[in-house]
């Protein structure tokens, strides 16, 4: 028996649905492996031998909870589990509750307005800092007070802490675990720290580290965050440049700010290396900086 745990009765969530003339994807929760191979499961145990496996990053449904384990949706229209500590929520399902309600380019109500959106209007729920959510809105990063949004599995969703603390202990966390892999060489599509990653691969797998999911090419990057200045830079905060020849504004490239004005990148030629944002080269390259934590 599948069991929803503190999450919402399910008698309760078709009584909604009713109410907001809303489909049953509003319950909809999706999640990403975090590693390779990850075995699931025909129950809620490891007895019998395993019906399938997750390739790292691969993105799943989640239909339930049972015990220690995530119970999903397999492509063939039947069930399998997967230990809870080997996924990590990717977005939950909502709804609006009001009427021109403000989508924010940030947590608070000084940032500049998105957009809005009325009563019952989809949303994709993507994190939390404190009492606001993180939304996909027209394909980008945005945020909406809580107090204007229903979902069924707020157990689930991450908090972004970096968005509701000015503390970057984290940050300097990410920092010092990516100075780790100095030396990594470059390979193109690379994902692996130790082995060889490109440079959207390298930020992957840093912050894949501490429960962050990035997207994968570094122009995606550019979008799994509130944008900054450069004058905000914290450590762990993404920076992005435009390598292509001319600077367009193109995102082509990507590191993760350590502080004193430098960053740790996987450069095409001599792999995890630090640089400084003052060199000329990336002076002129300097495109943008986005904040994920």
């Amino acid at each position: 028996m599948i069991k929803w745990g503190r999450l919402t009765s399910i008698t309760f969530v078709l009584g909604l649905f009713s109410i907001l003339n809303v489909s049953n994807t509003y319950a909809k929760t999706t999640a990403v492996s975090l590693e390779n191979n990850v075995d699931v499961w025909g129950k809620a145990s490891q007895t019998e031998e395993a019906i399938s496996t997750l390739d790292k990053n691969e993105e799943v449904e989640i239909i339930g909870t049972e015990g220690d384990y995530y119970v999903i949706a397999l492509n063939n229209g039947e069930e399998g589990y997967v230990v809870r500590d080997l996924l990590k929520i990717a977005s939950v399902d909502a709804v609006s509750t009001g009427d021109h309600v403000n989508i924010r380019q940030a947590p608070n109500t000084r940032c500049n307005v998105l957009g809005q959106v009325n009563k019952g209007d989809a949303l994709i729920v993507t994190g939390k800092s404190g009492d606001w959510y993180q939304i996909k809105y027209n394909g980008n990063e945005a945020w909406i007070h809580g107090d204007y949004v229903k979902t069924m599995e707020d157990v689930f969703v991450t908090e972004k802490k970096g968005q509701a603390s000015n503390s970057n202990n984290l940050g300097e966390e990410i920092v010092e675990y990516a100075k780790r892999f100095i030396g990594t060489p470059y390979r193109y599509a690379g994902t692996d720290l130790t082995s060889g990653v490109d440079c959207s691969g390298f930020t992957q797998a840093v912050m894949s580290h501490f429960g962050i999911y990035l997207s994968r090419p570094s122009s995606a990057q550019a979008n799994d965050g509130v944008t900054i200045s450069k004058q905000e830079l914290q450590a762990g905060d993404l920076v992005f440049f435009d390598t292509s020849g001319s600077n367009n504004g193109r995102i082509s490239h990507v590191g993760i700010y350590v502080g004193n004005n430098k960053f740790i990148h996987a450069d095409s030629s001599r792999g995890v290396i630090i640089n400084s944002l003052n060199e000329d080269y990336y002076i002129r390259t300097y495109v943008k900086a986005v904040r994920v934590l």
